[in-house]
């Protein structure tokens, strides 16, 4: 299972963006749409998505199937592999993606459950509720097309907007099928476990877990059921999972701190600089200094 980037998305032939920044965009489905025809690839992005769909679906997650039968609003976030199949009938909607860069300094988009492995993602909303989002999507899809300078923040604003209504929907039932969940609460725990990494302060540093037998340990399970959980449920293994979390808490680091590089590898848990060093570039391509500078 591969992971699509916000970048090899905006470069499908398909899909034409209206953005010119690169972590955020907009589109709507229409009839016509390779989405609204047949299903989206099984697979994990490297961004999150909101989605307002018109017709009758059923969305897949590693965890759960959702059921939709008219109108719907759903959430993905990077770490989760799905994929959306057409129904019979009609279909037409909008969607926004963006990834972590885009909400740097604005909040955290995992603090809400929609976002987070175990939350509900999936709504089905009535008429009145359906044309509310819509105006809200349409808000943003005119502000993306304005020259205002300080578009951007009233796009992230309306993407707050809609996470919070779907807060106060979550109460409500939906028509979810769920299974397997030991292996869904161990998902979850590794996720959680994996953020807390980054939570603290280099001042305040203790031990950091980086290796794939750490969070085994961690865990109290085999590092090869962990593997095989996380293989089945995300599509990648346990290391892979580790070292993207961590190049993407570096690239970060490095783009929008003033850490000095030797900083930025002891606060992520490499004993040298040298491996640190290496680490990055073997997946980047380029030095931590080159990255920074570019």
């Amino acid at each position: 299972m591969q992971t699509i980037s916000i970048n090899d998305f905006l470069d499908k032939p398909e899909i034409k963006s209206k953005s010119s920044l690169g972590n955020f965009t907009i589109e709507r489905i229409t009839e016509k749409d390779p989405c609204a025809l047949q299903p989206i690839p099984y697979n994990r992005r490297s961004f999150y998505k909101i989605n307002l769909l018109r017709g009758s679906y059923t969305i897949h997650f590693a965890e759960e199937t959702y059921k939709v039968r008219k109108n719907a609003i759903f959430f993905a976030n990077p770490l989760s592999p799905y994929n959306w199949i057409p129904n019979d009938g009609e279909h037409s909607g909008v969607y926004c993606i963006f990834n972590t860069d885009f909400f740097h300094n604005f909040g955290s988009l995992d603090a809400y459950s929609v976002f987070q492995q175990d939350g509900l993602k999936v709504f089905e909303l009535e008429e009145e509720q359906f044309f509310r989002l819509d105006g809200i999507f349409n808000e943003m899809e005119d502000t993306c097309d304005s020259n205002d300078e300080h578009k951007y923040d009233l796009i992230r604003s309306k993407i707050y907007e809609l996470l919070h209504f779907a807060s106060k929907l979550s109460s409500q039932k939906t028509n979810v099928d769920r299974h397997n969940k030991t292996s869904t609460r161990i998902v979850k725990s590794f996720l959680d476990l994996l953020e807390q990494q980054f939570n603290t302060t280099i001042n305040s540093r203790g031990r950091v877990l980086n290796r794939a037998s750490d969070f085994a340990e961690a865990l109290s399970v085999h590092p090869n059921y962990l593997n095989r959980i996380l293989k089945g449920n995300m599509g990648s293994s346990t290391k892979q999972l580790i070292q993207e979390r961590f190049l993407q808490e570096a690239r970060l680091l490095l783009k929008h701190s003033d850490l000095d590089i030797s900083e930025i590898s002891h606060l992520l848990g490499f004993r040298e600089l040298t491996h640190f060093s290496g680490f990055f570039k073997k997946h980047e391509g380029m030095s931590p200094s080159m990255y920074r500078k570019v």
